[in-house]
């Protein structure tokens, strides 16, 4: 399996930089790079040609535009030419977004396309940040807040040109955000081999980090305390938040279909990202799942359970989400006979 990264951040946050210089480095010797422009002509590809022969160029719109068909066909590409040329095996496929892409579409095809999956798995959601710009983008721009939101591993970058008060208050902006994501901070890109060079099957546990580490997600800002299960990230009416809880059930297909169920019809659209561990009471128990918007996406098997804490996790991230709610609506999980409650009263009449 090959992993696929994506690496994706407003416009003019350091993107190019950060890639540019793990390419350079061995640790990038075997990865492909897929560069997304917006407009006539493309430009970052030609950076990345100085270090790397691996580089594709989408330049037929934004990707998370025309992602159905020219994605799917260059991934398919990309390992047809590998598996024929005299080099070492492809390790990775970073897809750099352009500054306005929205990743979920782009998450869509690469979880629910069956040919991409047979070779293809999802590593990293990695979004860039602006040190100095990163607050107000955030603030003003739509696209910003779903890139940063919906990411595994944030990199503030610039870090050089922002004063002490605008770094802690962009750290507590994206803790409030995103508070289980990895946050690195990068200058010019020094911080590349920590960002991109993890194992290459360990890209999708990275949604889910383990035990303890998942609640308490590493921040080096002094002032922002610990997320518990008792106290949820902070989650407001107009904005996109997150929340998540351990699972102590060993749930059934049937009640995973059923707590979706009730998800989506609650949320609907403003459901962005859901993701979750879980031990199911099943023949290969041991599965992550991963939802994009409303849509559910195969689940990955697991050869075994990833660490110590036998508890099951989830993540959802999304606008308006209710943490009472969403706490009540795992009950769910427990239902074993079909069932489709709409309601968290239609969810209580089916016990």
């Amino acid at each position: 399996m090959i992993t696929c990264d994506l690496l994706t951040g407003f416009l003019g946050s350091g993107k190019t930089t950060l890639l540019n210089a793990f390419l350079r480095m061995e640790a990038g010797a075997d990865t492909a790079v897929i560069v997304n422009e917006f407009g006539e002509i493309g430009l970052d590809q030609l950076l990345y040609k100085e270090v790397s022969q691996d580089v594709y160029l989408l330049d037929s719109g934004c990707l998370c535009c025309t992602v159905t068909h020219s994605l799917r066909e260059t991934l398919l590409e990309i390992r047809s030419l590998a598996g024929r040329m005299d080099r070492p095996p492809l390790r990775r496929v970073v897809i750099e977004t352009t500054g306005l892409a929205d990743p979920l579409p782009i998450l869509h095809a690469l979880l629910g396309d069956r040919m991409l999956r047979q070779h293809f798995g999802l590593g990293q959601v990695i979004t860039t940040v602006d040190a100095v710009q990163g607050e107000a983008q955030l603030e003003q721009h739509q696209e910003s807040l779903r890139q940063a939101s919906v990411a595994e591993h944030l990199v503030i970058t610039k870090t050089d040109l922002a004063d002490s008060a605008q770094l802690l208050a962009l750290r507590k902006k994206l803790f409030q955000l995103n508070p289980h994501a990895q946050v690195t901070e990068s200058v010019a890109g020094q911080a590349a081999l920590s960002v991109f060079d993890i194992p290459a099957c360990a890209g999708s546990l990275r949604v889910l980090p383990p035990g303890g580490d998942y609640i308490r997600r590493a921040s080096t800002a002094p002032s922002l305390g610990p997320l518990s299960r008792k106290a949820p990230a902070p989650v407001h009416d107009s904005a996109i938040g997150s929340w998540s809880s351990f699972v102590d059930a060993r749930p059934t297909w049937t009640g995973v279909s059923a707590w979706w169920s009730l998800l989506t019809h609650q949320f609907g659209s403003r459901l962005l990202r859901c993701k979750g561990l879980l031990h199911m009471n099943d023949a290969h128990p041991f599965v992550l799942i991963q939802g994009v918007g409303k849509v559910f996406h195969s689940p990955t098997f697991l050869p075994q359970w990833p660490d110590s804490d036998p508890r099951g996790r989830i993540v959802c991230i999304g606008s308006g989400l209710d943490a009472g709610w969403l706490r009540d609506s795992l009950r769910a999980l427990a239902i074993t006979e079909p069932s489709r409650p709409l309601t968290l009263s239609e969810l209580n009449d089916c016990f």
